[in-house]
């Protein structure tokens, strides 16, 4: 059926262009009517390799509408859903790295708001959400993270998000979207829910990055929760099996997370109020810079943001970014 809605939708419109993303970028140009934008998203999760996902992927570059690259920077691919089960520590470990002499380690988050629960609602609720690319790019520059909202920097994929929630399917969007790597960042770190889709992720982002870390977890995250292996590929391929017991840390339960239970959570965290949840807040700190080479091995890495959490007021940092973000937004209305 996939194939040959595919060869109508081609005889029916003059502008198609070949292949998968001939179609991503018909979609994009909003050159199909709702009803044939549903079925060629049905079709091309039936057609769903690393290769054709590969040139959808590629489409999404020539429509970002970024003309700035920071190349030393690490994209937290993040599935732009909300997590339920698990908090999002590499955002608290993103922020205690911030403090790193000479901005060694640079994060960089994206996603947009969705009629579902969505990871962005997380950094709105935390106040980390600039309202303009120039502000991402500023808070990015000065302060080593930041958020950028993909309604701004490419909107051609908000536009048809009524349609994908109205499908409810697992899309070829929602497995390319969180390496959409609006900054050009050379690192990235994703999540997978299990070898079986290695192999699939791994062929998909060969050569896009300097080097990227894949992380099993089980909700497709690359939080690290608990004890799991991290595959690195790229420059260097290797897999860091990590036991969390062996730094003194006990795993993340999975349960229930509604917005108000992440938010408290990370505030907590970042507030010393979790002692227990510490070792796992470094090793995912750890991860960050052993994946950017900065320390070469986890337990260096471990140390080093152990280092420097003992050593700053972090819940008066995460104020200070609140603050920040406060100062940008606030500029963007006066400037309006």
């Amino acid at each position: 059926m996939g194939s040959r809605f595919l060869k109508r939708i081609k005889r029916e419109n003059k502008k198609f262009n070949s292949g998968v993303a001939g179609v991503i970028r018909n979609i994009l140009e909003g050159n199909y009517s709702d009803i044939k934008t549903a079925g060629a998203l049905v079709c091309l999760k039936q057609h769903k390799s690393p290769k054709s996902y590969r040139k959808a992927l590629e489409v999404l570059d020539e429509f970002k509408r970024i003309n700035k690259a920071v190349k030393d920077s690490i994209e937290v691919a993040y599935p732009y859903r909300r997590k339920s089960f698990s908090p999002y520590f590499l955002i608290s470990a993103g922020i205690v790295l911030s403090l790193l002499p000479d901005s060694k380690i640079k994060v960089v988050f994206h996603g947009e708001n969705a009629p579902t629960a969505a990871t962005k609602d997380i950094f709105d609720y935390l106040n980390l959400s600039p309202i303009s690319t120039e502000d991402s790019f500023s808070m990015l520059e000065n302060l080593n993270i930041s958020f950028f909202n993909r309604k701004i920097f490419l909107p051609e994929v908000s536009s048809i998000t009524h349609i994908r929630v109205d499908l409810n399917i697992n899309d070829i969007f929602c497995h390319i979207e969180r390496y959409i790597n609006p900054v050009g960042s050379e690192f990235s770190v994703g999540g997978i829910r299990s070898k079986r889709e290695l192999d699939f992720y791994t062929q998909l982002l060969k050569g896009r990055y300097k080097r990227f870390a894949l992380i099993e977890d089980r909700e497709g995250f690359p939080d690290i929760v608990g004890s799991t292996a991290v595959h690195i590929y790229g420059d260097r391929e290797e897999v860091q099996e990590v036991d969390i017991s062996k730094f003194g840390g006990k795993p993340f339960l999975y349960r229930k997370l509604d917005l108000s239970s992440h938010i408290e959570f990370i505030n907590n965290l970042l507030s010393k109020k979790l002692p227990e949840y510490e070792p796992l807040l470094h090793i995912n700190s750890s991860v960050l810079l052993y994946l950017k080479g900065e320390v070469s091995s986890l337990q260096e890495g471990f140390e080093l943001s152990k280092e420097l959490f003992d050593r700053y007021n972090y819940e008066q940092i995460l104020r200070n970014l609140q603050r920040y973000t406060d100062y940008l937004n606030y500029k963007n209305i006066y400037e309006l």
